[in-house]
């Protein structure tokens, strides 16, 4: 059964490891970053679609950090694998490594299994993005159980400017 998170409450925490080679802590990096955080989970290396979408949030880090938006990209993807994708696409943001799909099943994120109604790079997470709040709570989900679809990174930027202006 799939993790349902409700939109106000705490995002799950997870330590990850980071391709830049250290062990990511969720809560501790919050500690440190008073501000919100978009959390994106992608396929892997291997996936056309996710390389593109990770290269136009790349484009558009400046933007996040002028509403106080830090990126986080996780896959269940190996680190090895991982770390060729941040050097080949010049990847500025945490990109971590979910192999036990921990933060996977927290979030509730899909899982595309070998024996899935279509065939698919075998066993591996689906796309989702989350915003979570300077206090650890969330705001914004989308969860997906194929490829295409995500959110632009100027809708998820129209997103947060709404979000922002418009919490309780």
């Amino acid at each position: 059964m799939m993790n349902e998170l409700k939109l106000g409450e705490k995002a799950p925490d997870f330590n990850l490891l980071s391709t830049d080679g250290g062990l990511f802590s969720f809560s501790d990096h919050q500690k440190g970053h008073k501000a919100w955080h978009l959390i994106i989970f992608f396929r892997g290396e291997w996936c056309p679609a996710c390389n593109d979408y990770l290269e136009e949030i790349e484009k558009s880090t400046e933007k996040f950090a002028n509403q106080h938006t830090h990126i986080v990209a996780i896959s269940s993807d190996e680190i090895d694998r991982l770390k060729e994708l941040v050097s080949a696409k010049s990847l500025s943001f945490p990109v971590l490594s979910d192999k036990d799909r921990a933060a996977v099943r927290g979030y509730g994120v899909y899982i595309h299994k070998e024996d899935g109604p279509y065939e698919d790079h075998g066993d591996h997470n689906e796309p989702a993005v989350f915003l979570v709040d300077d206090k650890g709570n969330l705001l914004f989900q989308q969860k997906q159980t194929g490829p295409f679809g995500r959110p632009s990174p100027h809708d998820l930027g129209k997103t947060i400017k709404y979000i922002s202006k418009n919490l309780r």
